[in-house]
């Protein structure tokens, strides 16, 4: 499975599970067959699907998007409630993909393509409110009415951050919340396309939001060359995730492109200051 964004989450979902195995409950993602147009609803699918393969089959064992609510207030949901090894657990989920603006030093450097999400306004919700739920007064009354007792809260984040192409990935400058792990990838405007290889030995897609989890595999005819990528790329309105694709010859079949590589690619214009400016009109 991924490996987390942060460090202070799960490393990855075979670390929550003691009895989870790669080998015994592993996962087809594409398998799983999309209910919702949102990825992170998707994502959460997946999440599902796991825990009650890895759990013993009581259907009590593992509760999803418990509403916390008393009184007319709404303090929160729980992503999932499970129970492992006699213990309970509260798990966040959330997977998320942010272009590094800056040296990375700062969680605020690393902004959504969509330029409506940044990572430290994420961190800082997840740490604040939603990792905290269990101890509000509302979730424990929840929690109680559950049965439940002596929640151990947990956060499992994977996702990409992706670094400016050309430019020399942070290393020692990057933020101590960061994991050394996380899966990395690069981004650049439209105009330095050529950054990318023409030759044909490199082919390419653009992957449609709910594609973004697992590593593209495509046929010979569903990958583009670099001139084809250009002109779709170039009648598109916003950013557009690209992957890198190498040939993987297949016996007694047309050839495999595998993913080699990923990044966004975003409009001339795209400025991650037009959400800091966002920002500031909410607070004010």
């Amino acid at each position: 499975m991924a490996p987390s964004l942060m460090r202070s989450a799960a490393p990855s979902f075979d670390a929550l599970v003691p009895a989870f195995s790669a080998s015994t409950c592993s996962l087809d993602v594409s398998a799983v067959s999309p209910a919702h147009r949102r990825l992170g609803l998707y994502y959460e699918d997946l999440i599902g699907t796991l825990l009650s393969g890895a759990l013993p089959c009581d259907p009590l064992s593992v509760r999803r998007n418990v509403q916390c609510a008393q009184a007319g207030i709404t303090a929160g949901e729980f992503d999932f409630l499970y129970r492992s090894t006699e213990q309970w657990f509260h798990l966040e989920t959330a997977v998320k993909f942010y272009l590094c603006c800056g040296d990375g030093s700062a969680l605020e450097h690393f902004v959504g393509p969509g330029r409506r999400d940044r990572l430290d306004i994420k961190w800082q919700r997840l740490q604040q409110h939603q990792l905290r739920l269990a101890s509000h007064p509302v979730g424990r009354e929840c929690l109680d009415r559950l049965g439940i007792r002596n929640v151990h809260s947990q956060l499992l984040m994977p996702g990409y951050l992706f670094y400016r192409a050309g430019a020399e990935v942070p290393g020692s400058t990057l933020h101590r919340e960061i994991s050394p792990r996380h899966q990395q990838g690069w981004w650049l405007p439209l105009r330095d396309l050529e950054l990318l290889p023409a030759s044909r030995d490199h082919r390419y897609a653009i992957l449609s939001k709910l594609r973004w989890l697992a590593p593209a595999r495509l046929a010979d005819d569903q990958a583009l060359d670099w001139h084809a990528l250009r002109e779709q790329l170039v009648a598109r309105a916003g950013p557009a995730l690209v992957v890198q694709l190498s040939c993987v010859p297949v016996s007694g079949s047309r050839n495999r492109w595998c993913e080699t590589g990923r990044g966004f690619v975003v409009p001339d214009d795209w400025e991650p200051t037009v959400l800091e400016s966002r920002i500031q009109s909410r607070r004010h």
